[in-house]
């Protein structure tokens, strides 16, 4: 698999994925917290900007160590993140990868999800390589199974006791798109 690229931008009419920015941390703070967020992702419930500010650079520097790519969703190139998309946990021969998403409350109901991981995983699939792209979606989370539904992905079956959040265990469906189905 080729390396990261030290900064990405991807686009497609109207929505563009970017490098998160210090400057994100902002609108990046009060997103944290949202229950929808926090109840589906290992994003903390208490944010302050300081913990924004870190967690862009974490990302950053994770992506320099090839072990994420996680970009901001906005509607433009000036506009602020409504939402993150990545792509993580690479296998060790870097042929698949786990896909996250998740959205502000109010840029939700608009196919943002939907046209921000399609973008990522054709960028994935062409870019790097990647020969397979897993989805793990809690099964009380209807909103990210339909995203898993648009982009044409499989459900294989549920992970028992696989994620854990919040001091807790929980079990995930595992969905999953191949290069052979884009």
């Amino acid at each position: 698999m080729p390396a990261l690229p030290a900064h990405l931008t991807l686009r497609d009419s109207g929505l563009v994925l970017r490098d998160w920015r210090r400057e994100d941390a902002v609108a990046l703070e009060p997103m944290c917290g949202d229950p929808d967020i926090c109840r589906f992702t290992s994003v903390p419930w208490h944010y302050s900007l300081a913990d924004a500010e870190a967690w862009i650079e974490r990302v950053r520097h994770a992506r320099g160590s090839g072990a994420l790519v996680a970009l901001a969703i906005a509607e433009d190139d000036a506009g602020r993140p409504v939402g993150n998309v990545n792509l993580v946990r690479f296998d060790d021969d870097r042929r698949s990868a786990a896909l996250g998403y998740w959205l502000a409350p109010d840029a939700r109901g608009r196919g943002l999800a939907s046209r921000a991981a399609q973008l990522l995983c054709d960028w994935g699939f062409a870019q790097l390589g990647l020969g397979r792209i897993e989805l793990a979606i809690l099964p009380e989370n209807d909103a990210s199974q339909r995203v898993a539904a648009r982009l044409g992905a499989v459900c294989e079956g549920i992970r028992r006791d696989s994620h854990e959040a919040a001091g807790r265990r929980w079990d995930m469906l595992v969905y999953a798109l191949t290069a052979q189905r884009t």
